[in-house]
């Protein structure tokens, strides 16, 4: 008899078979919904213990209505946006992520970007491609190792394109007021405001999470402020950049380029007018890709979503406020995990009371 059971909703993946080897050998048993039409798969969560999902938009009413068992939800990937925290908190379920399998993907990406906008490479790829020279080089270029770029955020991956650029001999500037200057200093970087950050950097690289503080933050107003002819890279989240108030910005001028991975609406619409501009760089969302990073990414959820379906608590939780949902503090002490199973029984009860 399986101890448990395990609900993969979608993923798109060539194959998972690594996820169903994990869970399987830990006694669980595993059914890949991918390919199942949305109704049916979600019905497998009714029963199930854990619950694996990448892009599936999971609100409250998906959540009360099919997640009534679920111990634990994991999704693909460094964050957790697709899924509603308040209601999954409300309900219990702990919410678990893979928050480092694309570090040095991501921080490759953005620098790849920000070289082939300073060098103009697509440019002069074009140029060639259409069976042109260009004696002149009339497209002015800046030296980079002259340049200033500004990091928003300090988190893993900033840290990482930190490290890649300090060879290049050019200044490095930092915000992010989650972490002390005294670390961002000792990474060789300069801690300053944003507003400074952005009056003063050549190059703006976004690494910022999603917050709702962090909505729209780069907006009109912000994008006014940056250096006239600088350069935009974002490969954090969509919702960080207005890309209306981008285009316009690039249209006037003021700057001199951006480079996107990531859009508040995916997959961005074939027709936006984003996608004419020869001053702008974008890929689809592919900055996380590499064959090691994807291993890495099931292989990980697997084990998250194993552990907590089992009953024990998940490596990554991205809503540790559950945790004073699923137990009174004065009785809280020891192995969380067991303390969890303890109260297992009467978290469920409360949850799905009897008829």
């Amino acid at each position: 008899m399986n101890r448990f059971k395990v609900v993969l909703l979608e993923h798109g993946y060539a194959s998972s078979d690594a996820e169903r080897k994990i869970v399987e050998s830990a006694g669980g048993s595993f059914v890949d919904c991918d390919t199942w039409p949305r109704k049916q798969a979600l019905a497998e969560c009714l029963d199930a213990d854990g619950v694996l999902v990448r892009r599936m938009e999971l609100t409250r009413e998906l959540l009360e209505k099919y997640f009534r068992k679920v111990k634990v939800i994991v999704r693909y990937g460094v964050g957790v946006d697709n899924i509603d925290p308040v209601a999954a908190t409300e309900l219990g379920i702990l919410l678990s992520r893979v928050p480092d399998y694309c570090l040095e993907e991501v921080s490759d990406h953005a620098v790849a970007l920000l070289l082939a906008l300073t060098r103009g490479l697509v440019e002069r790829n074009d140029v060639m491609r259409a069976g042109g020279w260009d004696r002149e080089r009339v497209q002015p270029l800046p030296r980079i190792a002259k340049m200033t770029v500004g990091l928003v955020a300090f988190g893993q991956i900033a840290r990482r394109t930190a490290r890649k650029l300090q060879g290049w001999g050019l200044r490095l500037l930092a915000h992010d007021p989650y972490v002390e200057e005294e670390t961002i200093r000792a990474a060789g970087v300069e801690p300053v405001s944003f507003e400074c950050l952005l009056r003063e950097s050549d190059a703006v690289l976004v690494h910022a999470p999603m917050l709702p503080e962090n909505h729209h933050l780069f907006n009109r107003e912000s994008l006014t402020l940056m250096k006239r002819g600088a350069i935009l890279v974002n490969t954090g989240r969509g919702g960080l950049v207005d890309l209306d108030a981008l285009c316009e910005t690039l249209q006037s001028g003021g700057l001199g380029g951006a480079g996107l991975d990531v859009f508040e609406q995916e997959p961005l619409t074939p027709g936006h007018q984003i996608r004419t501009m020869p001053n702008v760089i974008l890929t689809d969302h592919a900055a996380w890709y590499s064959e090691s990073s994807q291993r890495d990414l099931q292989r990980t959820a697997a084990e998250e979503v194993t552990r907590g379906a089992a009953g024990e608590l998940p490596k990554t939780i991205a809503n540790p406020e559950v945790l004073a949902r699923l137990k009174r503090t004065d009785e809280w002490s020891g192995d969380a995990a067991s303390g969890w199973m303890a109260r297992r029984a009467e978290i469920l009860s409360a949850r799905n009371p009897a008829p």
